[in-house]
């Protein structure tokens, strides 16, 4: 259905990426989240093909991007392994906060490296008593000439154990502040976080700063502005990810489905055949052809700079994940126990349809901003 609303460019470009994931992703995706590792090889080959810095403008040696092509992206990635569109969202929400909001010599430093993926951005604002409610945020900056110190701990960090840069928000004289930090820096330490419930292949760690020395030349835009401009900014990308990622699940949901139906039989029947099955199935048609529409306009939205830009970003990313996790439901109900096999894609596509209810702001918290809007616009 989305073909007919793309440009020849866009549909040029989508059809690369459903390729890419047919080849490269789909195949794997089950090993790599039973190993609960992404292999570094499909990393390096998102890099050169110049997808992993895809939205960086030409000037700095990026595709260009819009946003609906990096929308279209995170579905096709996502139809085959949820856990990949983590990378492409933490790594992209750096690289376009370096890109807006950067001084000159932290472009200079960091821009060209993230663009063709030389190295790992990651975005490192949730804490355990401090997820969506960022204004809590305990991790400290103090200032000492012409350094700061850091302390503190950031939880649930995607791609943590293989990334190079964070992007790590906390609190400087009280003020929000946002500070790039390189992952080599005395006092600073991973640890891999094991045993989730989905996207167990996206490499989350957590991170804990003891008394970190970093330049103050590496804090992004001022202190004060770390949440209102920078992580806001980087949100629209990571909820725009998370949406369109949404729409991977549910598509691969759906085909799952639609094959286990026209190839199983119950009590002599084809499950295809079955009343309930074939509701399923439309349930699941429906919805994804309504979320399609839903993301659709929301990175229209936000190319053409709306006013309800924002609105419909939390929109699409709260519409598309609770009908992803509708529809990973249905397919396991439909696949049986089969369907409830660690191993079995479907199960995968289950437990990371209710990591996308989460992560970017739960859809409690997108409820509630949503509902703001509303009541500001009337």
């Amino acid at each position: 259905m989305l073909n007919r609303f793309l440009s020849p460019l866009q549909n040029e470009r989508f059809q690369a990426f459903e390729q890419f994931a047919t080849t490269e992703v789909t195949p794997y995706a089950d090993e790599w989240d039973l190993q609960e590792a992404t292999p570094l090889p499909i990393v390096r080959k998102l890099a050169h093909s110049g997808w992993l810095g895809g939205l960086a403008n030409q000037d700095s040696g990026g595709l260009g991007f819009d946003a609906t092509t990096f929308g279209l992206l995170n579905l096709a990635i996502g139809a085959g392994s949820g856990s990949l569109t983590g990378l492409l969202n933490v790594h992209s929400m750096v690289l376009k906060t370096i890109e807006d909001w950067g001084t000159p010599d932290q472009k200079q430093r960091f821009l060209a490296p993230l663009v063709c993926g030389d190295i790992i951005g990651a975005f490192a604002q949730t804490e355990v008593s401090a997820g969506g409610d960022s204004k809590n945020l305990s991790t400290r900056f103090e200032e000492h000439g012409d350094e700061l110190s850091v302390t503190g701990q950031k939880t649930w960090i995607t791609f943590a154990q293989i990334a190079d840069l964070f992007l790590v928000f906390g609190k400087l004289h009280g003020l929000d502040t946002a500070v790039l930090i390189p992952r080599d820096i005395p006092g600073f330490t991973i640890t891999p976080k094991k045993n989730m419930l989905g996207f167990k292949s996206a490499y989350l760690g957590v991170l804990d700063f003891a008394d970190c020395r970093i330049p103050k030349a590496n804090i992004v835009a001022k202190p004060g502005f770390g949440q209102s401009l920078v992580s806001t900014g980087a949100l629209d990308y990571g909820r725009i990810s998370v949406a369109w990622a949404a729409l991977g699940i549910q598509q691969a949901a759906l085909a799952a489905s639609a094959r286990r139906a026209n190839s199983r039989s119950t009590f002599g029947t084809l499950l295809a055949d079955q009343g309930i099955v074939r509701a399923y199935l439309a349930e699941m048609s429906g919805n994804l052809l309504a979320s399609q529409l839903v993301c659709l306009s929301a990175t229209m939205a936000k190319e053409s700079k709306e006013e309800d830009a924002l609105e419909q970003i939390l929109q699409a990313k709260l519409f598309a994940s609770q009908h992803a996790g509708d529809a990973a439901a249905k397919a396991v109900q439909i696949h049986g126990g089969h369907g409830c096999d660690e191993a079995n894609g479907v199960s995968r596509l289950y437990r990371d349809a209710k990591i996308l209810q989460v992560v970017e702001g739960s859809n409690e918290l997108q409820k509630m901003l949503i509902g703001r809007a509303v009541c500001e616009r009337y």
